[in-house]
């Protein structure tokens, strides 16, 4: 019998730019490693002004220049995805506090980390910058920053221990 996908949850702030961008690059790493069943993949925002809205146009395209597309629409986190998932990722500290404050457990608590957390390369703060108020540059960083941590990331889930 096999194993019952693993359930992994990108989080940001409004779900428009970098939770959908790391979902997206997550799920093209489990495409071409050949993985796809073996996860379940979602991403939220803490708020929820952008709830049912593709993702940001400008992070669309900066994801469609490097072949990947994103499709997700915007939800909000909800209190259960601390049950429902295995992995919370947030992009940054303010949305880890955030995850932090729903948590009433332990088990709960010990899912939530920071993306950057899975990026050797990284110097502090272990935060993936919000990308919203910046031109080009700042989605292009975003986008190789969590293609980057997403690859690792998923290099470090199927490691044989």
């Amino acid at each position: 019998m096999a194993n019952p996908p693993r359930k992994i949850l990108f989080v940001c702030l409004g779900n428009i730019c970098r939770s959908p961008a790391a979902h997206t690059a997550f799920e093209a790493h489990l495409a071409k490693a050949g993985l796809a069943g073996e996860f379940t993949v979602e991403s939220c925002g803490m708020g929820d002004w952008h709830v049912g809205e593709l993702a940001d146009s400008r992070m669309r395209e900066t994801a469609r220049r490097h072949g990947a597309t994103i499709t997700h629409r915007a939800r909000h986190f909800r209190a259960d995805d601390l049950e429902t998932f295995d992995l919370i990722l947030a992009m940054d500290e303010d949305n880890k506090r955030s995850l932090l404050s729903f948590a009433k457990k332990e088990s709960q608590r010990a899912k939530i980390r920071l993306l950057r957390e899975f990026d050797e390369d990284a110097d502090a703060p272990l935060e993936v910058p919000d990308p919203y108020y910046g031109g080009p540059k700042e989605f292009e960083e975003v986008w190789t920053l969590v293609d980057r941590c997403t690859a690792r990331l998923l290099s470090r889930l199927t490691a044989t221990p």
